[in-house]
């Protein structure tokens, strides 16, 4: 079986590229030829199933000369050429619908990569949030992008589908059940930090929330920020990340008030989750985030929406999962984990354990395998 994936994006390790480099590099088999193309990428990524489509000698060149879309054309052209009738496609987000019609002309097979939900079930989701803030429509996900998507997955053999709630958003959308691989995403063994987490309350430190991502409508932080004052909390709330232009004069309000931070960047999330106490996300729409793994690897609880929550966090088990609408519960579930220390150990304890589970090598086999399982049913 000859595999070829492709993200037209810079590679390094974090985000999206950083996760189609490790569970490609998990997918690989002695009984299978398996590689990934990016448009570029850091130097350590030099694994022989890695390749650039704009080679490192002509990057200052090349960026210098040519429009973003002509180098993205280039880059799609040179990983085209990779392709022979009867190969497997796998395309991450970017990948233009040209190159699925061309590619299934060919005869090639096709997974799709889905990162967050189906557009359709997104947009309805977006659209009522940002209405309820009287704010206009800034999100990315317009009617254009729901046909577009819909035609991509119309082309698709397989979708890979990251949670239940991205497969419920494709069955609702009139994909077919055969055609999705349900599986998950993961995170390195550098993100699993010795130690079990056993934070006591002291008199000199407050119990510390984490929130990281893109403090956006879309991860809910609107939602976050409001329970976090009502909740009235002897804790302290940090923002990591950068904060959506629509909502910035809400956020601000909120800054410097109820003990709440924000740590725009930062390269070193290690020690955000190491000193964290809880990590809370009350996402309106995802996938399943990267960062919700991180805080399994940090061995920390959580306080997430089913969307935060990715389909990996068991309600009660290494966290409280709750409606991001719920406004009583998200209070009384934040003033919980804040007064509670044995709580927060006890569900802290049960995310370090399930940590090993997703970690990328092991994810990877496990989607190479539901793969080669679904071809053979077919």
């Amino acid at each position: 079986m000859r595999i070829s994936a492709y993200y037209p994006n810079f590679f390094h390790d974090a985000g999206i590229a950083g996760a189609a480099y490790h569970i490609v590099k998990g997918m690989q088999s002695s009984d299978n030829q398996i590689q990934l193309m990016g448009l570029g990428s850091i130097p350590a990524f030099n694994e022989t199933f890695y390749r650039n489509a704009i080679p490192r000698w002509t990057e200052s060149f090349i960026y210098k000369v040519l429009p973003y879309k002509n180098i993205l054309n280039m880059a799609e052209a040179a990983y085209c050429r990779t392709l022979k009738q009867n190969d497997i496609a796998y395309l991450w987000p970017g990948v233009t619908l040209a190159t699925y019609n061309r590619l299934k002309d060919r005869g090639c097979k096709i997974i799709y990569e889905g990162v967050n939900t189906h557009e359709a079930y997104s947009k309805v989701i977006l659209d009522k949030a940002y209405k309820q803030l009287n704010l206009p429509f800034t999100h990315d996900v317009n009617a254009e992008k729901v046909i577009v998507e819909s035609a991509k997955l119309e082309l698709s053999d397989y979708v890979y589908s990251c949670s239940p709630i991205m497969t419920e958003s494709m069955l609702k959308n009139g994909i077919p059940e055969h055609k999705i691989l349900q599986t998950s995403y993961g995170l390195s063994s550098q993100s699993i930090i010795d130690g079990v987490y056993s934070k006591e309350p002291a008199h000199d430190r407050l119990p510390t929330f984490i929130f990281v991502g893109s403090i956006s409508v879309r991860k809910g932080v609107h939602l976050l920020l409001d329970y976090w004052a009502k909740a009235k909390l002897n804790a302290r709330l940090q923002l990591v990340g950068r904060i959506e232009e629509a909502i910035k004069p809400l956020v601000e309000q909120y800054l410097g008030q109820h003990n709440i931070e924000h740590i725009p960047y930062t390269n070193n999330l290690a020690s955000i989750y190491k000193n964290a106490d809880v990590f809370v996300l009350p996402s309106l729409e995802e996938g399943s985030p990267l960062v919700t793994y991180m805080a399994f690897g940090a061995g920390i609880p959580l306080l997430v929406s089913p969307m935060g929550g990715g389909g990996v966090v068991t309600d009660g088990v290494e966290g409280i999962v709750i409606n991001p609408y719920d406004a009583d519960a998200w209070v009384e579930g934040l003033q919980k984990l804040a007064i509670d220390a044995q709580l927060r150990i006890n569900l802290a304890v049960k995310s370090k354990v399930k940590a090993p589970f997703y970690l990328w090598d092991a994810l990877g086999k496990r989607r190479l395998q539901s793969l080669t399982e679904a071809m053979n049913q077919r």
